[in-house]
């Protein structure tokens, strides 16, 4: 088969991630902050080395501020639920479903007014245009860093020296671009980052972090053991134990902490690889007949066409079926981005690439394409 939809999961997982999980279940197969044994504890240390590894790449503020969680999904939950107020957020038309239905949910028990920002004609959502949407209430806004159907990056430095000196809180989440794009957030003035580790970090399902600063530190939305403080008959308050019920997924977790560091060294090489294949589909689409691009180059690795008015679904099928190819039709869970588009019928073909996908892999793809846009003329 080959492999086009690394935007929903990687499929390579490196050697470095492979032996973290296999020592996590062999060597450390403890459950941490539950026994103060010299196993537990050095899975402790390991689980403190991972926070310490985002908290650097992100270059958070002072202090060490990081909750795992089960995925971005969960990460994205906790920042906006946990910090959640009455008042306005304000979002963008770029978000994925894990951004737009918890904050749907709040409106919908009429806790929060919802605005939606509009990217141009670009696909670039500006400072202005959310600027223009915040209200005396507005306590915050909601960006995705790389569209999961685009790939197109956004502005997040332009958008949080605004948010800061309006006083508004900013969550990014980097789902689609960690491990593609750095994102430091001093400089950007961002108080929450959520990711996962199974797409451009390269390791398993299972793992995500909410990363945060010491201006915005969200309120648990999940109770139960932390195994610190067990007295209490109430959650604790220390963080991130109170942010972090029930045991953590420490093999997921520690192959994140091996993603990280297989990134950092070979990240040149795979910018590279990721760019060269990108624009190797995204010039290849863009001169067959019949074929609409809607992405542009991007760093993430995105491709998202349609071919004729076939739906998305249809093409992505037979690619799979006739060709062996795996891409992903629909939505790609982001409706708004889809109304932006205006492919909330039809949907797009998303081809996703990744450090190791071969250019004669995206040849097979183009001479695919052509053949159904033949039959579909």
């Amino acid at each position: 088969m080959i492999y086009l939809d690394n935007a929903a999961t990687t499929n390579y997982k490196p050697q470095q991630v492979l032996d973290a999980v296999r020592d996590s279940l062999t060597l450390y197969p403890y459950n941490p902050n539950r026994s103060g044994n010299k196993q537990a504890l050095a899975l402790q240390q390991r689980l403190y080395d991972a926070r310490r590894k985002l908290h650097l790449v992100f270059n958070n503020d002072s202090e060490l501020h990081v909750a795992f969680t089960s995925g971005c999904t969960a990460a994205l939950n906790l920042a906006i639920l946990g910090t959640a107020q009455r008042g306005h957020i304000v979002i963008s038309a770029t978000e994925h479903n894990s951004v737009l239905r918890p904050v749907m949910q709040l409106k919908k028990k009429g806790y929060a007014e919802v605005s939606v920002a509009q990217p141009n004609a670009n696909g670039v959502v500006t400072a202005e245009e959310v600027e223009r949407l915040l209200r005396p209430n507005t306590y915050l806004v909601c960006l995705s860093h790389v569209s999961n159907v685009t790939g197109k990056a956004q502005d997040v430095a332009a958008i949080g020296r605004m948010t800061r000196r309006r006083n508004v809180k900013l969550l990014v989440d980097c789902a689609q671009s960690v491990g593609y794009l750095p994102l430091d957030m001093d400089k950007c003035n961002v108080d929450m980052v959520a990711i996962g580790a199974h797409k451009g970090l390269h390791a398993m399902q299972g793992a995500g972090a909410l990363i945060f600063g010491k201006r915005c530190i969200p309120r648990p939305i999940t109770f139960g053991g932390t195994g610190t403080e067990s007295h209490l008959y109430y959650q604790p308050t220390t963080v991130p134990d109170c942010l972090e019920s029930g045991t953590l997924p420490c093999p997921a977790i520690l192959a994140m902490s091996a993603g990280i560091d297989w990134w950092l060294a070979n990240w040149r090489q795979n910018s590279a690889t990721v760019t060269e294949m990108q624009q190797t589909l995204q010039q290849g689409l863009q001169k067959i007949r019949g074929v609409k691009v809607y992405s542009q180059p991007n760093a993430s690795g995105i491709v998202a066409f349609n071919v004729g008015s076939r739906d998305s679904a249809e093409i992505a099928d037979a690619l799979s079926e006739q060709y062996d190819i795996a891409v992903r039709g629909g939505l790609q869970c982001a409706p708004l981005m889809h109304k932006y588009l205006g492919t909330l019928e039809q949907g797009v073909v998303r081809a996703s690439v990744s450090c190791v996908t071969a250019k004669e892999e995206c040849f097979s793809l183009l001479n695919a394409v052509e053949l159904l846009a033949k039959t579909s003329v």
